[in-house]
């Protein structure tokens, strides 16, 4: 038989998980027990105690019903509704004495109470045909007299339901009191029972646990805390179990065994790598400095330029902002120009419309003196013709008088057309002179715009030209600013290389191997320094950038690479002449 030990986890889990599941059947199948105990107690309560009030109170409200039908047949004279009123008390009656039949039998504790209603029911129901037969017989008195008989046995029967109903009420609630305390009582010792259980299980189940897992792996992680940290010194105990604990312990033997092999491999190789990154480090560092030095001269010039560039450009937009002014004025002083004309010609028609309201005025006065001799004549006729003619003579006083006024309203337009005529032609004078003078600035003005012209197209020449010798600088810029990159790339990335080799080697160092499985470090030979060279007159030989694009992009392979190509680079005639 397998000792506990050599279980699989999930075996021993279970086997806790099974016991706690047994645990918690019991309890539950217990709990259930005295619940169905307490359900038949409350269904007692219900089948007799709750019926025999319902019953009771459906008792008490047919001697309510009863008496109400009574003044009812009493109050009532139609003969069919008598009948109806007779035939529901008949039904009200034989359903009270079957609810209180019942009630007796649910109800044997109050079998006196039950003989007392009883008796009065009797009494009253004895008495009532009388008060039906009086009404039926439209005897309101006597029926009326009875009634009130009835009344306080009515009165009598209510009351003695309403003790019986009470006591039923009362009783009722003390058993559901108890039978509540008594399912109080079982939940509360089966929560106990359940709890001291669960509680000595979950103990035990602990203690399994404690032991047969969680000890061992415990052990294991600090075990496995010493290999994080460096130490393959470890010791593993639970090598022989058969469990997943015996398993984790052969895997990481296992992996302390082939780690410490690689580590010391590895040191081996940190001391090679921490050597040539040294050297590779010196070396595109002297690259990076002449390069940068190159860069920056050439970034100089290339500003300069840009700022040449920029002065000519503003001067050749100032030379075209110039030139549309000054169309702009040309096209102006000529619509002055039209303007002007056409000033003139309104200023000759006002002057010609001028000379045809003075001839027209001529004619009205010419009329008006006209009519003024006419109208004396008509006076002298008059004057002639004595009595008889002395209203036609105020006719004639009074149209001389008329023409007069015409003819002096006549000079008077006359005198103010003639100097509106004086008037116009000096206007037409001075117009004429500003046209003159308009003419002289339009051409004035043609002349500047030519010149101005001249001065935007020599601008724009001049800033084409110094646009493409800021291209070819800004080529050379760009070339020559992708070589330092790529240098400085390179610098960096030997730099990384040589900090990543030492940190790696002192990583590597801190590990501790079991047995002899350890590796003595290298000394690194000192990186070799080598001058910056001097700057030489002859320019570099200029390459496509497309090559250079693809020699930057390429810089980023493996280390070997990167450094055959960078001592190539270091002894080529080109690199040193750059």
């Amino acid at each position: 038989m397998p000792k506990f030990s050599d279980l699989r986890i999930i075996t021993k889990v279970a086997c806790c998980f099974l016991l706690l599941g047994a645990v918690i059947g019991g309890a539950i199948w217990f709990a259930a027990g005295r619940m169905e105990h307490s359900s038949e107690v409350y269904s007692k309560i219900i089948a007799n105690d709750v019926e025999a009030v319902i019953r009771t109170q459906r008792a008490m409200r047919g001697v309510s019903d009863q008496a109400r039908l009574m003044w009812l047949m009493i109050s009532e004279d139609d003969l069919i509704e008598l009948k109806k009123i007779a035939k529901e008390a008949q039904d009200v009656r034989q359903r009270m004495l079957a609810d209180l039949a019942d009630a007796r039998k649910l109800a044997p504790a109050y079998e006196k109470e039950f003989d007392h209603v009883d008796s009065l029911a009797k009494s009253v129901f004895n008495d009532y045909p009388i008060v039906e037969k009086a009404a039926l017989e439209n005897n309101s008195e006597e029926a009326a007299r009875y009634g009130k008989r009835l009344i306080s046995r009515q009165s009598e029967m209510r009351k003695s339901l309403a003790e019986v109903n009470n006591g039923l009420d009362k009783t009722m609630k003390e058993k559901s009191a108890a039978a509540a305390a008594e399912v109080t009582q079982t939940v509360r010792m089966t929560g106990l029972a359940v709890a001291l259980t669960l509680a000595a299980v979950l103990a035990l189940a602990f203690a399994i646990v404690q032991i047969g897992i969680a000890r061992p792996i415990a052990g294991l992680v600090a075990q496995m805390r010493k290999l994080a940290a460096g130490d393959f010194n470890i010791e593993l105990p639970w090598l022989g179990r058969k469990d997943e604990v015996g398993e984790i312990a052969a895997a990481v033997d296992v992996v302390a065994d082939k780690v410490g092999a690689t580590i010391g491999n590895i040191k081996l190789a940190a001391a090679d790598v921490t050597s040539a990154s040294a050297e590779i480090s010196t070396s595109t560092t002297d690259l990076s400095q002449r390069t940068e030095e190159q860069a920056a001269s050439l970034e100089q010039t290339s500003a300069s330029m840009e700022e040449i560039a920029s002065t000519v450009k503003k001067n050749a937009e100032n030379a075209r902002q110039a030139n549309a002014f000054v169309s702009e004025t040309d096209t102006v002083a000529a619509r002055g120009g039209e303007v002007v004309g056409n000033a003139v010609d309104a200023m000759a028609r006002i002057e010609e419309s001028s000379g045809k309201i003075s001839d027209i005025i001529g004619v009205i006065d010419e009329i008006a003196r006209q009519t003024n001799l006419l109208a004396l004549n008509a006076a002298v006729e008059a004057a002639r013709a004595g009595e008889a003619g002395r209203g036609f003579a105020v006719v004639a006083a009074e149209v001389r008088s008329l023409a007069q006024r015409s003819s002096q309203a006549a000079k008077d337009i006359k005198g103010l057309i003639t100097n509106s005529n004086a008037q116009v032609k000096d206007g037409v004078d001075l117009v004429n002179k500003a046209g003159a003078a308009l003419g002289e600035i339009v051409s004035s003005i043609r002349k500047v715009t030519d010149i101005v012209a001249q001065i935007a197209h020599a601008s724009e020449e001049q800033a084409a030209g110094i646009e493409q010798v800021n291209r070819a600088l800004a080529q050379m810029d760009e070339v020559t600013q992708q070589n330092s990159a790529l240098v400085e790339e390179n610098a960096a990335t030997a730099k990384t290389l040589e900090h990543q080799a030492k940190a790696m080697d002192e990583r590597v160092a801190a590990f501790r191997l079991r047995g002899s499985e350890t590796a003595e470090g290298r000394q690194a030979p000192v990186a070799r320094t080598i001058a910056p060279a001097k700057a030489r007159a002859a320019a570099p030989a200029q390459k496509p950038v497309r090559q250079l694009k693809q020699t930057s992009a390429s810089g980023g392979g493996p280390v070997r690479r990167m450094q055959a190509d960078l001592a190539d680079a270091v002894n080529a005639d080109d690199w040193k002449e750059f």
